[in-house]
């Protein structure tokens, strides 16, 4: 993840320095439980269609099962928060994308 550059843009796009944090973290988190992925490979990949269908019904399906050690919590709304900070990155990468 291109953490430093995430973070200023996030910034400049208006968001509180609490919500920065709390994305980056997640997606740090992500990173961490899913047996140490690299989102930027996946982005480069398939824009993370993979790492997305993970949270298809709050991350209870057959893509999720197979991190049965991840520490996240599936089945819960809060799953909805990791999908949107995916988003929210994957939203940086297009326009980084598109800027090169």
């Amino acid at each position: 993840m291109q953490e430093i550059e995430f973070r200023n843009w996030l910034i400049s796009t208006g968001y509180k320095a609490k919500i920065v944090s709390d994305t980056i973290s997640r997606l740090k988190r992500l990173e961490h439980e899913l047996d140490n992925c690299d989102i930027d490979e996946e982005y480069h990949r398939d824009k993370c269609h993979y790492l997305l269908s993970l949270f298809v019904k709050m991350g209870k399906n057959d893509a999720m099962a197979k991190y049965h050690n991840t520490n996240l919590p599936i089945g819960k709304y809060y799953m909805n928060t990791y999908r949107y900070a995916l988003r929210k990155y994957i939203l940086f990468s297009d326009i980084l994308k598109s800027d090169n």
